[in-house]
């Protein structure tokens, strides 16, 4: 089973954002789950593993459910290798670290979108969408990151610490 924790995340991620925080929002604000599980993936595997992971996460929700093809993937892709920077560092033992660059991953995704909102002809108010959705949502993937992050670091200990003692890391 610990085999299988990066997909069944994965699938849980993509269940949870395509679908029950669809639903059950408040006021469209949800967190991001995919921005975690990237997150994660980049602090225990490593800035490529998780930068690719970012990557074929973001075009995969890109293609089935946004407007505009990339532009999660490269907010994911992003996030998952800034993770990264952080592998196999004593300081990136707890979920701050974690939380903090899933957070920054948020709001950089958020400000993306607003870019090519802005850049299409819509309009809106910076400051009424920081305060009352960017930030509340980058509040939740912050959140969020901290039980995904503890899930993911039990289920791939043993891989991580199999692929440091082989070198392959």
């Amino acid at each position: 089973m610990r085999r299988m924790i990066l997909p069944v995340m994965i699938l849980i991620g993509i269940y949870l954002d395509s679908i029950l925080f669809c639903r059950l929002n408040i006021g469209g604000i949800r967190p991001d789950t995919l921005m975690a599980v990237a997150v994660s993936a980049g602090v225990l595997l490593g800035s490529m593993k998780g930068g690719l992971l970012g990557l074929g996460l973001g075009l995969f929700m890109d293609v089935l459910f946004g407007k505009f093809i990339g532009l999660s993937a490269i907010s994911y892709m992003a996030a998952g290798m800034v993770g990264g920077l952080f592998f196999q560092k004593f300081f990136a033992d707890n979920v701050i670290v974690p939380a903090a660059v899933a957070a920054a991953g948020a709001l950089l995704k958020e400000h993306v979108m607003m870019l090519a909102v802005a850049l299409n002809g819509g309009t809106f108010s910076y400051g009424a969408m920081l305060g009352g959705y960017v930030l509340p949502c980058m509040l939740m993937t912050l959140a969020l990151e901290m039980p995904v992050h503890v899930l993911l670091k039990r289920g791939l200990a043993r891989q991580v610490h199999a692929e440091h003692r082989s070198g392959r890391a």
